[in-house]
């Protein structure tokens, strides 16, 4: 049903369907490889040039599905809905957590947002990616009231969002993680503006703002496939006491971390460096009570004369210049280097901004 067996031996590639044709060159080049007991998975951002993925053994899949489901309290009791594609590691990890626990998985995925919220109704447990919470808080959709925990991962979730969410009864809870760790990372304890706390499986460690993991949920290898095929083994990517250095900047107060997003996201002002999901949650705050939320992003671009360049992309008619200079002093003293209309935005399948179409 969901394409996934946890009893196989062989590999496993999970993939979307634009990207089946690469399988078997994929999978010559990694025959050197033991991969028993592994899938292998493309990374959210894939987007144009060499394709990039990470095979995480069921061993580390299994250990990081044990930790949410000891986290959120999870029994067998309880009923997922998969809200998520098998494809990408949010889906897959439902399944592990779903697979330990013997737990009923209702099928939710593709569904228009209001076919959605009919379908997961007896579903005690999800994970959403905030385009999904935008959809429903845009129809004004309530929660069922089954579901105790709706699930948050794959990008920023910006307060606004949140807070329209929590309005809705939709019992919203922050995390953050990645497919190097095969998930979550860390999650709140709570529904709503709790913070988040490193599950116990890993340890973490911050380095000059890197974040750094060691973990028995990491990855295996990772690999970039273009012209040919380019594999890096997870331990030559560790210091010498087996910490995975990420590309993820975060700040750590005790088991508690604050995500600041990815190296290079960020914007240096007076010698100090601002998050840029600072810089989002303030460009959300002001769309949102205009009924513009979802009609404009924030890009960092590549700049030879600054390093990093602060871009505004809207769609057509989103923001009157009026706005566009109302939204500036919002993000002062961070400088908009550039406004540019774009006629859509390109996402991944967790609804990350991929690359934009100009007009």
């Amino acid at each position: 049903m969901f394409d996934v067996n946890f009893d196989a031996e062989e590999a496993q590639v999970l993939c979307h369907p634009e990207y089946r044709k690469h399988i078997p060159q994929l999978l010559r080049g990694l025959e050197t490889y033991d991969l028993r007991n592994h899938f292998i998975l493309f990374s959210s951002g894939t987007s144009g040039g060499a394709l990039k993925g990470y095979a995480l053994s069921q061993a580390a899949l299994f250990a990081n599905a044990k930790a949410v489901n000891q986290h959120f309290g999870l029994t067998s009791s309880d009923v997922w809905a998969l809200s998520l594609p098998v494809y990408h590691v949010g889906g897959l990890a439902v399944l592990a957590r779903a697979h330990l626990l013997g737990n009923r998985v209702i099928d939710a995925r593709g569904r228009a947002p209001e076919t959605w919220a009919q379908d997961i109704r007896g579903a005690t447990v999800t994970t959403i990616v905030p385009t999904q919470v935008f959809d429903l808080v845009s129809r004004g959709i309530r929660s069922p009231e089954a579901l105790r925990w709706a699930i948050v991962g794959g990008d920023f979730l910006s307060q606004a969002l949140l807070a329209q969410g929590l309005n809705l009864g939709w019992p919203l809870t922050r995390t953050f993680g990645m497919s190097e760790v095969s998930s979550q990372l860390a999650s709140a304890e709570l529904p709503g503006e709790a913070p988040l706390r490193v599950l116990p499986l890993h340890e973490v460690r911050i380095d000059d703002g890197r974040l750094l993991v060691r973990s028995p949920a990491l990855f295996t290898l990772q690999f970039e496939l273009g012209t040919s095929l380019k594999v890096t083994q997870a331990r030559t990517l560790c210091t010498p006491e087996g910490f995975y250095r990420t590309q993820d900047s975060a700040v750590l107060q005790g088991n508690e971390i604050l995500p600041q997003g990815r190296l290079g996201d960020a914007v240096k002002i007076a010698g100090h460096l601002v998050s840029f999901n600072h810089l989002r949650d303030e460009l959300a705050s002001y769309l949102f009570p205009l009924g513009l939320f979802g009609q404009a992003e924030l890009s960092l671009e590549d700049n030879v004369r600054k390093g990093k360049k602060l871009v505004l992309l809207t769609l057509p008619g989103a923001l009157n210049e009026a706005r566009v200079r109302e939204l500036a002093q919002r993000l002062h003293p961070v400088k908009i280097d550039e406004h540019r209309t774009v006629r859509e935005f390109e996402r991944t399948a967790l609804g990350k901004l991929k690359r934009t179409t100009p007009v």
